[in-house]
């Protein structure tokens, strides 16, 4: 199986640029009420790594003196990410798809030069493979 079918394209992905603030990553956040995003490079469109909520709450409590107005201009790439997630190739197999869905919530699906061309959610699949089972019953 092609793991292109449960491809949600970048254009229906709510993402973040590494040339982001803090505070624009945080409001695409809230817009797409994701807390967990893809952080892209807005020149190359490279997968850079993911960006969870908890990375900027972490930022905000390790500075306790920063105010908000600072936190939202602080550059994304000063960020310290706990966790990127690993994303695959468009021509992964499924085995290695589903290896990564076990353990992340999406994975990252990236083209041969490392490009973003979107996710797979763990749901889809998830919701594929209950579907199958039931058919086969």
């Amino acid at each position: 199986m092609n793991i292109l079918f449960f491809l949600t394209p970048k254009v229906d992905v709510g993402y973040v640029h590494s040339s982001d603030t803090v505070g624009e990553a945080a409001e695409k956040m809230l817009k797409y009420r994701f807390t967990t995003v893809p952080v892209i490079n807005e020149i190359t469109g490279r997968y850079e790594g993911t960006l969870a909520n908890d990375d900027l709450l972490r930022e905000l409590y390790n500075n306790p003196s920063m105010t908000l107005k600072e936190a939202g201009s602080k550059p994304l790439k000063s960020i310290t990410r706990r966790r990127d997630y690993g994303a695959v190739k468009a021509d992964a197999d499924i085995e290695d798809l589903l290896d990564s869905v076990t353990i992340q919530n999406f994975v990252p699906v990236i083209d041969d030069t490392g490009a973003f061309i979107g996710i797979i959610t763990r749901r889809d699949v998830m919701r594929y493979l209950r579907n199958h089972m039931i058919k086969e019953d």
